[in-house]
């Protein structure tokens, strides 16, 4: 019933309160701190969303220190992530991720926008390519275990499909509840967005680490 409430609330927003509220909950766990980016799609048959993406979205990102790339863009969507850059940087330049992205084209030397330009290009090309789990923040084994199509049993299916350490990867889809309860709490109570974001990062960030 809350998440009704919340999306309730959400769409009887407009214009800027829209799509900052609509932001700050699809990045949220970004801004805890605990995930390196989140893809968002922004629906263009949506005028609210649209219009206020446009108008607002870019500028209210920077705001709150996270960066966005848009992946793609056709007649009726836009594919953004947003992400943390450094957060995202420091786990590209996990060994294992290296070896893995330049074995698919990617640079053999980590450069976030490079690394992302690259992920682009393929997005374009594949329609989201299986590493972007990568970028997610999405365990290696994981990523690499649904890419080659594995015959190991799917243990857990939650925010991804988990092969590998289901304990962990349980704990990790609770950190996730936590913060995405938070939000829709504080956007129910009225929170302004540009204070909830803060509030997030205030609360989560050096508490949780991302995977």
């Amino acid at each position: 019933m809350r998440y009704l409430d919340f999306h309730n609330k959400l769409d009887s927003m407009h214009n800027k309160d829209y799509i900052e509220n609509f932001l700050v909950y699809n990045s949220s766990l970004v801004i805890a701190g605990i995930k390196p980016a989140a893809t968002i799609t922004i629906k263009k048959d949506n005028k609210n969303l649209y219009s206020s993406w446009n108008d607002f979205g870019s500028q209210f990102i920077e705001s709150i220190n996270l960066k966005f790339i848009e992946l793609r863009e056709t007649f009726n969507s836009i594919i953004l992530m947003i992400y943390d850059e450094s957060i995202l940087e420091k786990d590209l330049n996990k060994d294992s991720h290296i070896e893995f992205l330049t074995n698919m084209g990617y640079p053999s030397s980590v450069d976030v926008n490079y690394y992302l330009n690259t992920l682009k290009v393929r997005y374009e090309k594949y329609h989201c390519p299986h590493e972007l789990g990568l970028f997610l923040g999405i365990p290696f084994k994981d990523v690499k275990d649904f890419m080659e199509c594995t015959t190991k049993k799917c243990l857990l299916c939650g925010y991804w499909k988990v092969y590998n350490d289901s304990n962990k990867a349980q704990r990790i889809f609770n950190k996730y509840d936590k913060v995405k309860e938070y939000t829709v709490q504080n956007i129910l109570e009225g929170n302004s967005s540009r204070d909830l974001a803060l509030s997030i990062k205030n609360s989560f960030y050096g508490n949780a680490k991302h995977i």
